[in-house]
């Protein structure tokens, strides 16, 4: 009986793509499964050796076979991208959109988010992630493991909070900005759209749209790192 059960489950769940299968898609895999909700039926990527093998999701293939799955009826896709940049994301995220694919909101069950914040559709939020009352999260918003976003924040669209990152009251994230592992945002500190705060970076002043801060102060670097997470 208990099989049966099962099996009944896992019809009823939803059917959905994971677009993109590196490191960070291994992280919204298991955030989809724990929620219980949809089922992976598999993956695109540019390669068929990809990080998601090793855990048995299937290879789909690149994102062209995308257009004949939402013909049959598969309607659901998630964004297994990361990485410094989130203008490639943003504009993957808004062409998969355009072919009629919903990406839902991912928000691992061990995070904890105040009743009243907005979250916008395709945004991810991981294990540990603390969000409080008043914030704002526009789409395709990744916000990492162990995150705290205090109260009256607006993450703009498709802008990226790094791992244990802290962002102190009433902080303003441009779209497509990215803030690294383990920075600090004081409280009513703008980050300009597609802005890169390095990672452990303590910001006590508004950064500039495109621009690079680092350090504790952080202060403007013009060696903008080229590696992807």
């Amino acid at each position: 009986m208990q099989g049966t059960a099962e099996k009944v489950n896992n019809m009823s769940l939803i059917p959905l793509i994971l677009i993109g299968a590196g490191g960070h898609a291994g992280v919204v895999l298991d955030i989809i499964n724990q929620l219980r909700q949809y089922k992976v039926v598999g993956c695109t990527d540019f390669t068929k050796n990809n990080h998601l093998g090793r855990y048995g999701v299937t290879y789909l293939g690149k994102d062209d076979v995308l257009f004949d799955l939402q013909k049959k009826g598969i309607n659901h896709a998630a964004l297994g991208v990361a990485g410094f940049n989130n203008e490639f994301r943003k504009n993957l995220y808004t062409k998969i959109l355009g072919l009629g694919f919903q990406f839902p909101v991912l928000q691992h069950p061990n995070s904890t988010v105040a009743k009243n914040v907005e979250i916008g559709q395709g945004s991810v939020i991981m294990a540990n992630a603390v969000i409080n009352p008043g914030v704002k999260i526009e789409e395709n918003v990744i916000i990492n493991t162990g995150t705290v976003i205090e109260h009256d924040c607006y993450l703009s669209h498709s802008a990226q909070i790094g791992p244990g990152a802290i962002l102190c009251g009433d902080v303003k994230i441009g779209k497509r900005a990215f803030v690294g592992a383990g920075a600090c945002i004081i409280q009513g500190i703008r980050i300009g759209e597609a802005a890169i705060v390095g990672a452990g970076s303590v910001v006590i002043n508004d950064v500039l749209p495109g621009t690079t801060v680092v350090g504790n102060p952080a202060h403007h670097n013009n060696t903008r790192s080229k590696r992807n997470a």
